[in-house]
């Protein structure tokens, strides 16, 4: 990536800054050491400047030069900023993910420059004063819907957290998106929490959480993890968050559901990246991801038998019991746009699911 504002020398050898400075006197009676000023000279490469742009200086601007050279592997295994001068003798740390092929996407310094300028505010962006009392059976369907999405976030700040600090400092622009990725879940875990306590109702059921269980015990890499959380999980996350903001009872839920969606959509975006990254950069790695995949399907299909969200969706959908019928009519459609998606991304990915795809799922596509 180059600059024509930058200023590159003409190698990335090391070079002095600036002269050996005067004995520094405090007063008459007190001097202070000579200073070495040897950390000057310990660059790979001065004299360089980057400009903002029509959006500012964003965080890929500053890909000039060695600072834009991302390896194939990086062999640091202290934190050292990528371009910065490497010090020996630093006790290394037990960094476990080293190539760039198990966490890359291309777009991750975009999202990032996205998802911080669209940061929005639980407390004060959501019109929570536009809640108006609810039917008992509709208050009571929501609230467990947003006990189900609160947990959901919760699942994925805690899992990105986890990896985070198994990720090497040469791919910053991805550790610095995740970040992200993962305060948004906090956000999402905030808001649906207090969506379920704002208007005269509560926290529901806790489910069995098969499909967080199987995403927080993921720990086979980051790829395997992301598959789960983002293109499994993430898509069908995203499907209801579209479909509460259709069928939002109020203001404030509609706003809610859609600044979530917007956040999704942004972390799926970075998850499909990623995995076609990985699959593009490892012979293998596509058969992994099928046979994980038939694993993550299945205890998919387990979860939507229980009833604490399906059945809220249909309350939700239809405007109460009586209406529950329609719902799910509803429901069905927004399972069948999910699966549609869902297959449209493992097909562009190029993971084979359409004899494996289990039929309680492909079910909603014959509807």
């Amino acid at each position: 990536m180059t600059n024509d504002e930058t200023k590159q020398p003409e190698d990335a050898r090391p070079r002095p800054i600036g002269g050996r400075s005067r004995r520094l006197v405090l007063d008459e009676s007190v001097e202070a050491p000579q200073p070495s000023l040897d950390w000057m000279s310990r660059t790979l490469q001065w004299d360089t400047r980057v400009r903002p742009g029509k959006s500012g200086l964003r965080i890929g601007d500053l890909n000039v030069g060695i600072y834009g050279e991302v390896p194939d592997h990086w062999e640091e295994q202290t934190r050292m900023p990528r371009g910065a001068y490497p010090m020996p003798g630093i006790p290394p740390l037990s960094i476990a993910i080293r190539d760039k092929r198990d966490l890359w996407a291309d777009n991750a310094a975009d999202l990032y420059e996205e998802a911080i300028q669209r940061r929005w505010v639980a407390a004060t962006d959501i019109p929570w004063r536009a809640i108006e009392p609810l039917p008992d059976d509709v208050e009571a369907a929501m609230c467990q819907l947003c006990t189900e999405l609160s947990q959901a976030a919760n699942v994925e700040f805690e899992t990105i957290g986890y990896w985070l600090q198994h990720m090497s400092y040469g791919y910053h622009e991805v550790k610095l998106f995740l970040a992200t990725n993962m305060f948004d879940a906090g956000r999402h875990h905030e808001a649906f929490r207090k969506r379920a306590l704002a208007n005269g109702g509560g926290l529901g059921v806790e489910s069995r959480g098969l499909v967080n269980r199987m995403i927080l015990e993921s720990k086979g890499g980051w790829s395997e993890t992301s598959l789960l959380l983002h293109l499994l999980r993430g898509t069908f996350i995203l499907a209801i968050y579209r479909y509460g903001e259709r069928f939002a009872n109020n203001p404030a839920e509609k706003v809610l559901f859609a600044r979530a969606m917007q956040d999704k959509a942004r972390h799926i975006a970075y998850g499909l990246q990623h995995l076609r990254y990985a699959i593009t950069h490892k012979q293998d790695k596509a058969q992994v991801f099928t046979q994980l995949l038939n694993i993550g399907e299945r205890i998919f299909v387990r979860e939507l038998d229980e009833p604490a969200m399906l059945e809220p969706l249909a309350i939700v959908f239809g405007g109460g019991i009586e209406g529950a019928r329609a719902g799910m009519a509803q429901v069905r459609r927004m399972m069948a746009d999910w699966a549609r998606g869902y297959l449209a991304a493992t097909e562009w990915l190029g993971i084979a699911r359409d004899a494996a795809f289990p039929k309680e799922l492909a079910q909603y596509l014959e509807d």
